[in-house]
């Protein structure tokens, strides 16, 4: 029996995934987004490398210049999930979606794969695009680049980047609505987000706090979060909202 329905779940899966993909990668927003994420982290990117070169900031690490802009570019991958997810309500062609693909387990499940798929590549290209501009700009004026070190570190924010995205989602999926879903992550990634973490010490369990550990250098104190305890965290609370996004959309009328 369970031989049978892995034969029934399996093309199923793949067929699902497979539409998903396509249908994400030829929506013109998901270029237009991302294109535009790339561009100003690159702005974002020159910024700061002028900034390390005039002394304006405290910063020396040719690698810590490269990566700043990335607490401001990862807003783009926010509004890229969102914008993806929510696009199907605005015309109702997620009753077309179900009617091709009316198991919403699999739905949900392959459009989440399908746009993992998307985020990684365009992390890693987002983010090491601005590490490589700095080094360009600031060559020998900040301290230089470990190699292995920078490994390490665009694995872990390209790992960011696409769990904070997908949480995004994730909200999406529950909201249904746009700019409520972005009001929400917005205003707890760039207000609510940095205020708690400099009052409470529980901070540095929530989301942000716990996935900026993942490839920024944190102070070297015995309380402070190891990049792989960053890593589970964020991973957790990815894991959470993509459970009660599942549980909402299977059982809530389109």
């Amino acid at each position: 029996m369970s031989t049978l329905i892995a034969r029934t779940y399996g093309p199923e899966m793949y067929r699902a995934i497979k539409a998903e993909l396509s249908k994400l990668c030829s929506l013109p927003i998901t270029w237009f987004t991302l294109g535009g994420t790339f561009i100003v982290n690159l702005m974002l990117a020159y910024a700061y490398s002028n900034a390390g070169l005039q002394g304006l900031t405290s910063i020396q690490s040719t690698l810590q210049i490269g990566l700043a802009s990335v607490s401001f570019s990862q807003a783009g991958f926010m509004i890229f999930s969102i914008l993806t997810v929510c696009s199907e309500y605005n015309g109702g062609q997620i009753r077309t979606t179900l009617t091709a693909m009316p198991r919403r387990g699999i739905q949900i499940f392959a459009a989440l794969f399908a746009l993992t798929v998307v985020l990684i590549p365009a992390a890693f290209v987002v983010s090491s695009s601005g590490v490589l501009l700095t080094q360009i700009l600031v060559e020998d004026a900040g301290a230089p680049i470990v190699w292995v070190h920078l490994v390490f570190t665009m694995l872990g924010v390209s790992a960011y980047l696409t769990l904070t995205a997908l949480i995004s989602a994730a909200l999406g999926v529950v909201l249904h609505r746009m700019l409520p879903a972005l009001a929400i992550m917005l205003s707890y990634y760039y207000i609510a987000g940095p205020l708690i973490r400099d009052q409470a010490d529980f901070a540095k369990y929530l989301p942000d706090k716990a996935g900026v550990v993942m490839w920024f250098p944190q102070p070297d104190h015995a309380s402070a979060l190891t990049p792989v305890q960053g890593g589970i965290l964020l991973g957790a609370w990815t894991l959470a909202a993509i459970i009660i996004a599942a549980t909402v959309y299977r059982k809530r009328d389109v």
